[in-house]
């Protein structure tokens, strides 16, 4: 139920309320701005995805919030407090190249130490070499063994047997018992002459080859040069040479005395023969009749001299006299042992049978 008074109420009210709105300040409110259509700066755009299928990539600057892509190009001018690409790039590079000048000299000494050393030496030096570094390689293995064996709580009576053990399967190894020794004796009663030398020489020449090998290790550690080693080895392989043809000529005079009674006495005839002509050019350059006022002991004095220099020109006397052949050594030979056959011709009194030689 209405009274008379509610029409009239109802205009009171929008009176009020249209009262206060005009009396109240005016505000004015931040305008938004609408969404662009496109970023600032679109990325590749990729083809339109059907519809319902997820949301569209070109809008996903809308959804992720406000964040712009800025490009830079390489090469180009960096942000500020970056350093550019070619200064990242000589950093990067820089401990490559000083690691490569250090170690370029090093490598190529040793390629080039390694390559002259393949390229001079002979086999025997090369068979040396490869024992030695074979024996280093085995004691350092054997160190190793030791040290883990020492680890594991190995006494030092365990590892003497154990060495002994070792040493005895070791290829090539004697044994140090009675067999061994009855092995390395019939080994020595079963060879020949010829394979007795050849074992020696061979022995000889693999334990010179091994002291040469840990030589050249020594020098190497010393700081010799691979110029200085080389110049080394060819006077090495010089001495070699000059001891290999001194050798061949003693062991070829050594098979030629090995002859009966009839060479035996041709050779005396020759060296008498020799001392003969020897006594005459001395009495004919007048040292026989120098020496003679002196006596036999003076003879005997002057021949020892004399003997002593012909012993020093003819290999010290591994060379016999009567082994000398040739126009040109016999020549030499006569001249030297003028001294000798003088001595001899006055100590034994033949002076008054040279004098009656009709050597004028």
């Amino acid at each position: 139920m209405t009274t008379p008074h509610n029409g009239d109420w109802d205009d009171d009210l929008a009176d009020v309320l249209q009262r206060l709105v005009t009396l109240a300040p005016p505000t004015s409110a931040p305008p938004v701005p609408p969404m662009p259509s496109t970023p600032p700066t679109v990325p590749p755009q990729s083809p339109p995805a059907a519809a319902g299928t997820g949301p569209v990539v070109d809008e996903w600057w809308r959804k992720s919030g406000p964040v712009v892509h800025t490009p830079v190009p390489l090469g180009g001018d960096q942000p500020a407090g970056r350093p550019s690409f070619e200064a990242a790039a000589q950093a990067f590079w820089a401990p490559v190249g000083r690691i490569l000048t250090e170690q370029v000299p090093t490598i190529a000494s040793q390629v080039g130490q390694q390559v002259t050393q393949l390229m001079t030496e002979t086999e025997a030096q090369r068979a040396a070499r490869e024992q030695v570094q074979y024996e280093t390689l085995i004691a350092q293995q054997r160190a190793e063994r030791d040290a883990a064996f020492a680890t594991a709580g190995e006494t030092a009576e365990q590892r003497a047997e154990r060495h002994r053990v070792e040493q005895v399967l070791e290829p090539g190894h004697r044994r140090d018992d009675l067999v061994g020794m009855v092995d390395l004796l019939a080994d020595r009663i079963g060879e020949t002459p010829d394979e007795r030398a050849a074992r020696r020489r061979a022995e000889h020449e693999l334990d010179r080859q091994r002291t040469r090998a840990r030589e050249d290790a020594a020098r190497a550690a010393a700081g010799e040069t691979p110029e200085q080693r080389t110049r080394r080895h060819r006077e090495q392989q010089l001495a070699d040479r000059r001891e290999a043809r001194t050798r061949a000529r003693r062991q070829r005079r050594r098979a030629a005395r090995t002859t009966g009674p009839s060479d035996r006495v041709r050779r005396f005839r020759r060296w008498c023969v020799l001392t003969a002509i020897s006594a005459t050019g001395g009495w004919a350059t007048g040292l026989v009749s120098l020496i003679a006022p002196g006596g036999p002991f003076v003879g005997l004095l002057v021949a020892a001299f004399g003997w002593a220099l012909d012993l020093q020109v003819r290999d010290r006397g591994r060379q016999r006299v009567s082994e000398v052949t040739g126009p040109f050594p016999l020549i030499t030979l006569i001249t030297l042992r003028v001294p000798v056959a003088s001595g001899l011709a006055v100590a034994l009194g033949l002076g008054p049978v040279l004098a009656a030689l009709p050597l004028n």
